[in-house]
Formats: structure tokens, C-alpha cells, sequence
């Protein structure tokens, strides 16, 4: 065989052998166990019918629009190919000229809508990503119907049903699997893999979703707690939470009182988590001897429980509030070797032994870190024998909603006091540009503005804002200085658009001092002070920062207003310090300030 395509990540021993075998059988399905990079296998496949001339545009297959977007990354990162991603939000001209590039990644829905100019851009080789759903009536099998004269086709898959080999192996190719359990691929195979599926509101259901965001930018205080909550219910757990919250006598449900239609509009569906959920189970089928699910609320729960018997799964609900014999009862079902599928309220996150399983679908997200956390650990306990499947924990996220916020706020803080959450962090960091902070950035970018400004611009109440860009702070992704009009907040990577807008601000007076003290990344005491001119400072700090990020920093000056009174000013920087240029911004901003209190006799806040 000839020497691989080049790439920028070295593949391992059995990650050649699946290309060479793909190559050599022209239309066949790789199946290796999650997390063990499969598509680096397809990239690998994909580039050198490329370069070849075996194919000239090749078209990758994925089942959601965030794993179109996903993958297209990875491919142009990892192999310099042209890959463009093809889904239903991006404008027809746009896909238009997306369908030209050498390599395509689309959702199968697309490709039957688009069919056209798929005829004009033809593609000559197709790589089928979770090809266990190319049977039946899906729209992976309508699309290989419609590309069955392609010469090159792969498919891959971690697990493919007893089943459903035949109706595969007759629409792709012959299959060939690589064991978690294989020599080559076993030292790869990590304790537990997460995932993420996504879940997508309707035209309904963001009708809804941006009425109860408005109604919560209308009201305060408590009242607007209330309706947060409800908007996290709808997005959370799903419609049915927040109709039976609207159909109580409460405080929240005469607030709700004005949406009434669009909560029972018939276009809402009771959970618009149910398919993802469905898609979970169908995917690992096989694959998990027992499923554990989260929801927080009851009549969720008790709904996702009747969707996973219409699929022919026993399933077990054991929700808060059991106790005595119904609670035995429930358990006693759960432990079941025929009961597959166990649904639970947070009753399951607090001493209830919940019995052992191989899957843990987390439908409600949650933002605290201690119950996220707790939920993993009811699941994931390590056993004892070695080698041993890997365990798969399956999130679904609503995306474009507060739902992705608690996700990735949950992941990162799991993270920094020590908990591993093996989700790949490109899909974390694709994950976090589709929070609603990232509209702040959105906004921010070449426009550094007061937080005045901000809630105009966005639409946001000031609490959730501050909330908001204190998260993006302790990023490093938003930095902001001091000056007459408050404190000017602008993207991390503007900092010489406000040298050029605010230079009266960043220019430190001579002969003035300063004392400073910080609080250094992964701890949280104070430094000791020190004392002295900018040039002094900066270049002690500076050596700091070369070690190790600053998460806080106090600089305190003492300021001559004239008249002979002197003035202490204290000013907090509560940004990420993480290189010299933010460092420099902020002691250049510090040594400034004399200037507005005595232009203003204060410093505004």
C-alpha cells in the first residue's frame, strides 16, 4: 500500500489498517469503538481519492447540523482539505456555491432538498457517518438510493445491530470491525466517552422561546426569576414542564397568562428532546446492557418512559418522593436484566443505588456543577475488570438557548476543581459559540461600549448581562478599562482599537504610583503588594504572567485633586491576564485614571 496522505495528526496502527482495507474494498464500513477516531480513518480515505484522481468531490454524511459544522472543521484542520458545510440554515445561494468544493459535509435531509444542484456538482465517493441509520425510511437510505452509482463509499459506525448488517452491507458495503477489546485499539479505549446530540426547537416552539424572553426583559426582580425558570423548563426538559407550571394557580402561571396560545399552540410538541432521546437508544442498541436517563420533572419523565416502551424497551421510572414499598417496587424493576431502560428524577442523584448500566443519557442539563457531577457518579464507577467497554454518557443540549450555557458553564466548571468530562473539547469550544454569550462577542467586536450601551444593543436585562460577560472576563474573551463615561468593555483581540479610540485613557502619567496585589489562576489568596512607577510594575508583573494567568488584579493610587487633597482610588480588574499586551492594557489604564478624577472629581463605575 502507498504511503498515506499527509495529515496533521500522526494515525495510529489499526486507524491505517481500516484506510487501506476502505481503499483497497472500494465500498465498505469501518465499525471502531466510539472515541477512537473514525474519522480521521474517512479523512484519510477521502484525501487520497483526492489526490489520486480516483474522486474529485467527495460527500460526507452527518446526521445533525452541528456535526456538519464539527466535522467540516475538522477535516480543513486536519487534512488542508476544502470542506464546506451544506444544512438548512445556511441560504440557498450560499449552499449554492458550498456544493463546488472538493469536499462537502451534509446532513442527508439537504442533500434530498438540494438535489439539483448535488446533480450539477456530482460527487465520486461518499463516506456515511453513523451508517447504522441507512435503513428503513430514513433519509440516509432515500440518499444512497439516489447516489447508488457511486463507486467509493465508506461507512462508519461504532455499533451496528445484528439486524440491520444485511440492508447495510447491500446499500454500502461489506463490514469489518475493529473490538474495543483488540490489542491495537484497546490502549485508546478511555473509562467513559460523552457525547452530544443536539435538539432543535421548532418554529412554534422559538416563538415561544422568544416570547418568554421578551416577557422576562418586560418585568424585574422576582417576577423575572420566575420567568427564566420557566424559559429553562421549556428548553430543559421540554413543553410538557412548562404547561403543567402554566396550569397551576401560581404567581408564575398569571404571569404566563398572556402566552397562553402560544404555550398551547398545537405546534409545540410535548418535548422537543424526544427524538434525540430515540436516536440514543436506536444508535447504541446492542451496544448497552441498561440505560440510565435524568429528567427533572416528573411528567417529563413519565413521558420519556412511555416513548421508550413504543420502541419495545421495559422501562422503570423512579422518581423523588418514593418511598417504603413503592420505592423497593421501583428499584426491584429497575434491577431487571429485561428492564433496559431507567428513567429518574433527581431522586436518583441522592443515596438511591441506582443499579449498574452502560448508558447514561442526560435529557435535563443541568447548570449546577455538584448535581451534574452527582449524576455522572450514580453511573460511572469503575469495575474491575480489564480490558472492559467503554461506558457512554449522551447529553442533549438544545441549541441557540440558554440550554447550551448550562452545558458548557457545567463542563468547564467540572473541569477546573478536577472532574474530567471526556467530551472532545473542539465540541465544547463549538458548543460555546453557540451560547448566548456569544452574542456579546457578536456585538462587541470592533465596538468596545459601556454596559449602558450593551443593554441596548442586546436587549438583555443588566443582571443577566453582568453575569453574562463575567463568565466571557474569566475567559479572557472580553477586557475593559476605565474612563469618563465608565467602565468600556470591548473583545479581548480589540485591544488596539481602544488604544486608538481611548488614548487619553491608556497613557500612564509620569511621576505617578501605584501599589498592586493580584490573585494568580488556579488559586485564590491574594499576592503580596507591591509598590511603584509603571515601568517598575509592569516589569514584575510581567514575569507573572509568563508563569502564570492573572484572574484578578487591585492597583491603588493615590490621586492629588488639587486643594491639597489626596484621594485613594482603587481599581479591580476582573479579566483574564493571561499575556503581556492585557497586562500592559490594564497597568497603562491604571496609571491613566488621575486624569478622570480630577477632570471629574469621581471615577464613574
Amino acid at each position: 500500500m502507498a504511503k498515506p496522505p499527509s495529515t496533521r495528526l500522526r494515525p495510529r496502527k489499526y486507524q491505517l489498517e481500516a484506510y487501506e482495507w476502505a481503499l483497497r474494498v472500494r465500498r465498505g464500513v469501518v465499525v471502531l469503538p466510539t472515541g477512537t477516531g473514525k474519522t480521521l480513518v474517512a479523512v484519510l480515505w477521502a484525501k487520497k481519492l483526492l489526490e489520486s484522481g480516483g474522486a474529485k468531490r467527495v460527500l460526507f454524511l452527518e446526521p445533525t447540523r452541528f456535526l456538519v459544522e464539527q466535522v467540516a472543521r475538522y477535516i480543513r484542520w486536519v487534512s488542508g482539505l476544502e470542506a464546506e458545510a451544506v444544512h438548512g440554515a445556511v441560504p440557498r445561494g450560499e449552499r449554492d456555491r458550498r456544493w463546488r468544493s472538493q469536499v462537502v459535509v451534509a446532513t442527508p435531509e439537504i442533500v434530498l432538498s438540494d438535489w439539483d444542484l448535488v446533480e450539477k456538482n456530482p460527487v465520486d465517493a461518499v463516506v456515511v457517518d453513523e451508517c447504522h441509520h441507512t435503513t428503513g425510511k430514513d433519509a440516509y437510505k432515500e440518499v444512497m438510493k439516489k447516489l447508488r452509482g457511486v463507486e467509493y463509499r465508506l461507512g462508519l459506525s461504532a455499533f451496528i445491530p445484528r439486524h440491520r448488517r444485511r440492508e447495510i452491507e447491500e446499500t454500502i458495503g461489506e463490514i469489518r470491525e475493529w473490538s474495543w477489546s483488540s490489542p491495537d485499539v484497546a490502549p485508546y479505549i478511555p473509562p467513559w466517552i460523552g457525547e452530544v446530540y443536539e435538539a432543535s426547537l421548532n418554529e412554534a416552539e422559538q416563538r415561544l422561546y422568544n416570547a418568554l424572553e421578551e416577557l422576562s426583559n418586560r418585568v424585574a426582580g422576582r417576577l423575572r426569576g420566575l420567568v427564566r425558570n420557566a424559559l429553562r423548563w421549556l428548553v430543559r426538559d421540554g413543553a410538557l414542564a412548562l404547561r403543567e407550571s402554566a396550569g397551576k394557580p401560581t404567581l408564575l402561571a398569571s404571569l404566563l397568562s398572556e402566552l397562553r396560545e402560544l404555550i398551547g399552540d398545537p405546534g409545540v410538541r410535548p418535548s422537543h428532546k424526544t427524538e434525540p432521546f430515540k436516536r440514543i437508544l436506536r444508535d447504541h442498541e446492542g451496544y448497552y446492557s441498561k440505560a440510565i436517563v435524568f429528567i427533572d420533572r416528573v411528567v417529563v419523565a413519565r413521558h420519556a418512559c412511555e416513548e421508550a416502551k413504543k420502541l419495545g424497551y421495559t422501562c422503570a421510572l423512579i422518581r423523588g418522593r418514593m418511598r417504603g414499598p413503592e420505592l423497593r417496587k421501583a428499584l426491584e424493576e429497575a434491577a431487571r436484566p429485561e428492564t433496559r431502560v431507567i428513567v429518574s428524577t433527581s431522586a436518583g442523584e441522592e443515596g438511591i443505588d441506582l443499579p449498574d448500566a452502560d448508558l447514561l443519557v442526560m435529557w435535563s442539563i443541568t447548570a449546577s456543577p455538584l448535581r451534574f457531577i452527582q449524576r455522572h457518579g450514580r453511573v460511572l464507577r469503575a469495575r474491575e475488570e480489564k480490558p472492559r467497554k467503554p461506558r457512554v454518557v449522551a447529553y442533549i443540549v438544545t441549541l441557540d438557548t440558554v440550554d447550551v450555557d448550562s452545558f458548557v458553564d457545567a463542563i468547564e466548571t467540572a473541569r477546573k476543581i478536577g472532574v474530567d468530562v471526556p467530551v472532545d473539547p473542539g465540541v465544547v469550544e463549538a458548543l460555546w459559540r453557540r451560547t448566548t454569550r456569544s452574542r456579546i462577542i457578536a456585538v462587541l467586536e470592533g465596538n468596545p461600549m459601556t454596559i449602558e450601551l450593551l443593554i441596548e444593543a442586546l436587549g438583555m436585562p443588566r443582571d443577566r448581562l453582568e453575569r453574562d460577560l463575567q463568565r466571557l472576563m474569566q475567559r479572557g474573551e472580553v477586557v475593559y478599562i476605565y474612563t469618563a463615561i465608565g467602565k468600556v468593555y470591548a473583545y479581548s483581540g480589540d485591544i488596539e482599537l481602544l488604544e486608538e479610540r481611548f488614548p487619553e485613557y491608556l497613557s500612564p502619567e509620569k511621576g505617578a504610583k501605584a501599589r498592586a496585589k493580584y490573585v494568580a489562576q488556579g488559586t485564590s489568596r491574594w499576592s503580596r503588594a507591591i509598590s511603584g512607577d509603571y515601568e517598575q510594575l509592569y516589569a514584575r508583573l510581567s514575569r507573572v504572567v509568563e508563569k502564570t494567568p492573572i484572574e484578578r488584579l487591585l492597583a491603588s493610587l493615590e490621586v492629588d485633586t488639587g486643594k491639597g487633597l489626596v484621594r485613594l482610588v482603587n481599581l479591580h480588574y476582573t479579566f483574564l491576564i493571561d499575556e503581556e499586551e492585557k497586562l500592559g492594557l490594564v497597568l497603562r489604564n491604571a496609571f491613566s485614571v488621575p486624569r478622570i478624577i480630577r477632570e471629574l472629581g469621581t471615577l464613574p463605575s
